[in-house]
């Protein structure tokens, strides 16, 4: 039995097994772009597929991030509106607090009473949320409007970073799904149209081939 040579070049070649080096050519021809077995179609396919990875690695977070920078802005814009105006006033009890809810808060109860205030446009009065064990003339900070009406606490922009956080999350999976679904509906439509040119090309061929037509 002859011994490989070692200083034979074609002894220091690897080769692939269970793969012939005709067909490792024909695979590598087969994915060049001049390969005549490619179809315009084909070209087409791969063209959507690229543009498909495109839109899924910028557009995505393009369209998450648009959503919720207009989201937190226009969240921002009505806290804005909301507090213009806000501030705190120290009031006083007019009565004892009534209507208590027992319970409301950790070792105590809930309820509201009457109260007044004094500041550079005169004496107000109104209605606001008190505690357990506040009496009569007992003093408490409320918050009023430009109106010198008691209002609520001002907002904080957590309601607006968590809003713009949600819809950009939204919006950058409805776009997600929107683009697939489209590359999904494309795909299909030009499998259906191939399919059909196939049957009709090979109608016309399979009798040829089958020698139907000399009959």
């Amino acid at each position: 039995m002859r011994m490989p040579d070692p200083r034979d070049p074609g002894h220091h070649r690897k080769h692939r097994p269970g793969q012939p080096r005709t067909a490792r050519k024909a695979k590598r021809k087969a994915n060049k772009k001049d390969n005549p077995l490619r179809r315009p179609a084909d070209r087409l396919r791969v063209l959507v597929n690229v543009l498909l990875v495109v839109l899924l690695i910028i557009g995505l977070p393009l369209a998450g991030w648009g959503a919720g920078t207009l989201t937190y802005d226009h969240y921002q814009g009505v806290v804005h509106s909301q507090n213009l105006g806000k501030h705190q006033v120290t009031a006083h009890l007019t009565a004892n607090a009534s209507r208590l809810v027992p319970g409301a808060v950790p070792g105590g109860a809930v309820g509201s009473a009457p109260v007044s205030w004094t500041d550079g446009s005169g004496t107000h009065t109104g209605r606001t949320i008190v505690v357990e064990g506040q009496k009569k003339g007992a003093a408490i900070r409320v918050w009023v409007d430009r109106t010198d009406r008691i209002t609520l606490p001002p907002e904080n922009s957590s309601v607006g970073l968590t809003s713009g956080v949600t819809a950009g999350i939204v919006a950058a999976s409805t776009a997600a799904v929107l683009v697939s679904g489209a590359a999904l509906g494309f795909h299909r439509s030009l499998d259906r149209r191939l399919d059909a040119r196939w049957d009709k090309e090979w109608a016309e061929v399979e009798p040829k081939w089958s020698h139907r037509s000399d009959r």
